[in-house]
């Protein structure tokens, strides 16, 4: 090619890059804010109140009061401790799994003799207690729902108990009851 036709190109071409970027192409736009109001997140909330109340229930026919205070654990003891939980829970499609965190309870020397369970008394208005332990309420509310927490020493056979469980401290003061959010 010729250097003629060679700057001939190359100054083409440099005008449409200096006119591409020079100028603007406009095209229409309209706006528009619509109220569509405000959305709220809701809640769930969890409380006990009082002090609760202990029970040997080793003998399922005769129960007796039970105070962790001055009585003792022996292999085969089951004590149960009721209490009532309010469960305040606002939201659309809102349920929740109540559970007690054995992990948080420090049964020391008895971790492999000393098991702590929950039972919840899913017969309060309108709770229901699923298949999976859920618990769903009839409608956004607040609720009190009974529960029990159960310490069974497994019993064992004659001399299955080491004595290293003897004298050990079941430490319940941080037994943690957790109420876990779950949609409906």
């Amino acid at each position: 090619m010729k250097k003629v036709t060679k700057a001939t190109i190359a100054a083409v071409a440099a005008g449409a890059l200096l006119l591409g970027g020079a100028g603007t192409i406009a095209r229409w736009q309209a706006t528009q804010t619509i109220d569509a109001g405000t959305i709220e997140s809701g809640h769930l909330n969890l409380t006990t109140t009082g002090t609760g109340e202990w029970q040997d229930i080793s003998n399922p026919d005769a129960p007796e009061p039970f105070d962790p205070t001055t009585q003792q654990l022996v292999p085969g003891d089951v004590v149960t401790f009721s209490q009532t939980a309010t469960i305040d829970a606002e939201g659309k499609n809102i349920a929740g799994v109540l559970s007690v965190d054995q992990e948080a309870t420090d049964l020391k020397g008895l971790a492999d003799y000393v098991t702590v369970d929950l039972k919840v008394d899913a017969s309060a208005p309108g709770i229901t207690e699923e298949t999976d332990g859920t618990l769903s309420f009839a409608e956004p509310g607040t609720y009190a729902v009974p529960f029990l927490i159960t310490v069974t020493f497994d019993e064992g056979a004659v001399g299955d108990t080491p004595p290293s469980t003897y004298d050990q401290v079941v430490d319940l003061q941080a037994l943690t009851l957790t109420l876990d959010q779950v949609r409906s």
